[in-house]
């Protein structure tokens, strides 16, 4: 599944992305997401990405314990935690 946000009308293109840190020689990406002008937080499909940027400490500490993330990169979705969600 491709990013959340993209679903709504009012928004084009998915969020910026930016290199947080780089982990075993591989630069790790991550999602600004999108702001609701009106509250001046994220949207809610930004917020619950696992893709989005306030992600990513807790990546960087959970791929440094040697845990498996949920998150892989870019090019896998949301769909891989609505999977995990519905096992448990």
């Amino acid at each position: 599944m491709s990013c959340k946000a993209k679903l709504r009308p009012d928004i084009k293109d998915r969020g910026k992305p930016s290199v947080e840190f780089v982990f075993e020689g591989k630069p790790r990406y991550f999602c600004y997401g999108y702001i609701d002008q009106s509250t001046e937080e994220l949207i809610d499909e930004c917020r619950e990405c696992p893709e989005n940027v306030y992600r990513a400490d807790e990546v960087m500490r959970d791929l440094k314990k040697g845990k498996k993330t949920v998150y892989e990169g870019l090019r896998n979705r949301t769909s891989k935690i609505s999977k995990e969600r519905s096992n448990t």
